[in-house]
Order: structure tokens, then sequence, then C-alpha cells
């Protein structure tokens, strides 16, 4: 009989070489994407907006299959449904109540994290690349900057056709970060303590090594993250906070901009 239980300690844990493998491989394959690819594509003309969200959708795509083969694989392992594996663990109302007010204090300090971003600069020498979409640079104002800055090479008024290219780059995003990074190797740091959470935080903060300058903002998210998902053991709350914090507010404000 299959059970839907799915206790987090009965999954093979991951070595220290193993977890640093873990994170080091999708690091690299993104680097090579966003630091290589990218700019090869913005210098042979294609739009910064239209080359963001094509290279990121590849990329992200075969990072969620190979989090779902893993994530099937272990669930056969452990005789238990797949969605238990993949953390979907069901939630009461009360405990969505405690975990929605957690990831709300973990915005206020996100966005007050993107004030370190500037002096983390200063002091490392890290400068933004021109080949970086506007939302990825906290210099900038999108409401104040001219709209040749926002969008090089392409008009962003009426320019609708970029909804679906970033609706899908976000949303493969949220299922790579969530079905890799967390419903997979989260569970697989159970033999750290209470540290795992903290070690996936840290180490998901340094996989962004293509956009380090973003680095307060992101570890402080990351840490929200892995410890709401480690205290409820589903990736749930994180999912509705990922689509309200990076989905729906990007999405929204490119279509501002694209409305004029």
């Amino acid at each position: 009989m299959t059970s839907n239980n799915f206790n987090w300690e009965k999954t093979k844990q991951l070595s220290v070489i193993q977890l640093l493998l873990a994170f080091a491989l999708p690091s690299v394959f993104a680097f090579v994407g966003f630091r290589l690819v990218l700019p090869m594509l913005v210098k042979s003309g294609t739009p910064v907006l239209i080359a963001w969200p094509s290279v990121a959708s590849v990329m992200l795509l075969v990072l969620v299959i190979v989090a779902f083969i893993l994530l099937r694989s272990e669930a056969k392992q452990l005789n238990i449904p797949v969605t238990s594996r993949m953390c979907l663990k069901k939630l009461s109302i009360k405990q969505w109540l405690s975990y929605i007010a957690i990831l709300i204090i973990g915005f206020v300090f996100a966005a007050i994290s993107v004030q370190l971003v500037e002096p983390l600069m200063k002091v490392t020498g890290l400068t933004i690349p021109d080949y970086m979409p506007f939302f990825l640079n906290p210099t900038i104002n999108p409401v104040d900057a001219d709209p040749s800055v926002l969008s090089p090479g392409l008009p962003i008024k009426g320019q609708f056709v970029l909804i679906p290219l970033m609706t899908i780059a976000l949303l493969l995003n949220i299922m790579a970060e969530e079905l890799y990074f967390r419903a997979w190797i989260l569970p697989k740091l159970s033999k750290y303590g209470r540290i795992g959470w903290v070690i996936n935080a840290v180490l998901f903060a340094f996989y962004h090594s293509f956009q380090l300058w973003l680095f307060p903002t992101i570890l402080v998210g990351s840490l929200i993250w892995a410890f709401v998902i480690y205290k409820s053991k589903s990736i749930w709350p994180a999912l509705v906070g990922h689509l309200v914090g990076n989905f729906l507010l990007t999405i929204l404000g490119i279509l501002m901009l694209i409305l004029g």
C-alpha cells in the first residue's frame, strides 16, 4: 500500500560534496546562460526584454524537468505519491495565517535589504551588466526612468508580447526554485538538524552567482522561504508568496509600462 506521509529523515541525505554539487551544477548552468548566452543575443540585436525571458525559460524548464524526475524517482523508492515527495502537504487555516504573517515580515525585510545593494557593489566592485533587465537593477526607478533605459532597442509601450514571455519565465522560475532547491534538496538536509534550512538558504543565495549584486535581498528572501518550508514541511506557502511577490508584482509593473 502506498503511504501519503513523507518523513523527511527517510529520504537519502546529502553529503557535503553532494550538497555543494547540487547547488554548483545549476549555478554554473545559469551562469553560462545569463552571462554568456544572454549577452551574445543582446549584442546580436535581440532586445533585452525579449532575450532575458527566452534564455531564462529554456534553462528553467530544464531544471523543472530535472527536479520532477528526481522527485518522482524518490517517491517510488519511498513508496509515496509524487505529490507527497514534492512537499505539497495541505495546511490548516491556522497554519496558513501564521506562515503568511511570516512571509509578510520577510517581504518587509527583503524590501529594506535592497538598500544594501549599492553599498555592496561599491565595496566589492560588482557591476550590473547592461544586458540584464531593468527589474533586476535596483538602482533604476521604473517610474522615473527613461523608457529607453527600461527597454533598450524595443519601445516598451504597446509591447503586449512581453506579458506571455515574462509570464512563462517567471512561472518556470517559481517551479524550478520550489521543486528543486526546496522540495528536493531541503528534506535531504535533515541530518544537519535545525541549521539545515539555513544552509539551504545561504547556498541558494550563492546559486545566484550570475547576479551577485542582489545577494542581500536574495539571502533575506531565501532565509524566510526555507524557514517556512522547514517548519510547515510544505512548499505551498512559498509558492503563494512567490506568486505574489515575484510574479504578480513584476507582471503588473510591466503591464503598466506597456499601457504607458
